[in-house]
């Protein structure tokens, strides 16, 4: 009884990692924790006329309200850069990239509302299922498919 039971221990949060790095999420998941530490890292006033986008393969893209606000932040990506991965724990932003865009007047700390409303075609989520099917457990292909969705659409929202 007591071998049985050993055998049904498992630490959750060891199984979710390794799921998502065998997914390549991991990297994804942590590039996203930017966002609740955005405002602390660039402080009130740029977080107010610059805010998170998405990113990709260590880089974050950020949305500016306009040119002036990315030229200056250009100068001040290294900073802001080492700032965000100070807050983080770990060098998870490679660059930052900064980009014309609307910015969203929402809570911070939270991704944007907006980029998450964009909705998929049934190719985009024909490609999310086919990404997923190797994943056996349906919680976390559900949680696989809310983190790729959000993804897509926030890429599909700044390319609009």
């Amino acid at each position: 009884m007591r071998r049985q039971k050993r055998a049904m221990d498992f630490n959750v949060k060891a199984v979710v990692k390794g799921a998502l790095r065998r997914l390549d999420l991991d990297a994804k998941m942590q590039g996203y924790a930017a966002w609740g530490v955005w405002e602390k890292a660039v402080g009130e006033t740029i977080a107010q006329q610059a805010q998170p986008a998405f990113t990709r393969g260590g880089v974050l893209f950020v949305k500016c309200a306009s040119s002036a606000w990315m030229q200056q932040l250009q100068f001040m990506k290294g900073q802001i850069c080492e700032q965000l991965n100070r807050l983080l724990g770990k060098d998870v932003i490679k660059d930052i990239r900064f980009q014309m865009g609307m910015i969203d007047s929402r809570p911070h700390g939270e991704p944007s509302a907006k980029n998450q409303a964009v909705a998929l075609d049934d190719a985009e989520q024909a490609r999310i299922d086919e990404a997923l099917r190797p994943l056996a457990d349906p919680e976390m292909r559900e949680i696989a498919r809310r983190i790729m969705t959000k993804e897509a659409s926030a890429k599909k929202t700044l390319h609009h």
